[in-house]
């Protein structure tokens, strides 16, 4: 109650303190801004925000990957990792980083971490992508491609590419 009649007050003594012009600017401003929230869609700049998922195609788990200094989560040997959300990706390029992990048995082989960074073209994106998919190939190669659902454009590559028949394109 007390939190109440104080707002009011606050609110009554800034607005009624205002001239009526002031009053009438701030109103027509304020119906503006949701006419062209609202109705006019097109006219907004294309969004920034999205969601970040990766896949693995190699026999290594991924400890860490990044886009643009964006945290993209981790993933496992031949798999998907899970999805980010709400981050902010914008610009001609992509550094993607990312670390390699290993698992029990390739510690044990001898393996190592690896720290690994690649620059690549943004792919073309629609004002409804909210989703990059980033695919790690072997030979530290990397696909970037985005989509309006979780539905990855490179959706149709195997998750093992080791298993691909010689000669046939990936």
């Amino acid at each position: 109650m007390l939190v109440r009649w104080i707002w009011n007050w606050l609110f009554n003594q800034i607005w009624n303190g205002l001239p009526k012009g002031a009053r009438w600017g701030l109103g027509a401003l304020f119906a503006g801004y949701f006419v062209w929230l609202f109705f006019l869609p097109d006219l907004h700049p294309m969004p920034t925000d999205t969601s970040i998922e990766g896949r693995s195609h190699i026999d290594r788990p991924i400890h860490r990957f990044w886009v643009n200094g964006r945290w993209g989560g981790n993933v496992g040997p031949y798999g998907g990792g899970g999805v980010v959300c709400c981050q902010r990706i914008s610009g001609d390029t992509a550094e993607v980083e990312w670390i390699l992990s290993i698992t029990g048995e390739q510690e044990r082989q001898g393996m190592e971490v690896e720290r690994h960074s690649i620059t690549l073209p943004m792919p073309e994106r629609t004002r409804e992508d909210r989703y990059l998919h980033v695919h790690f190939l072997p030979n530290h190669e990397v696909k970037l491609g985005w989509s309006s659902d979780l539905i990855s454009p490179y959706a149709h590559l195997p998750k093992r590419l080791d298993q691909v028949e010689e000669g046939a394109a990936p």
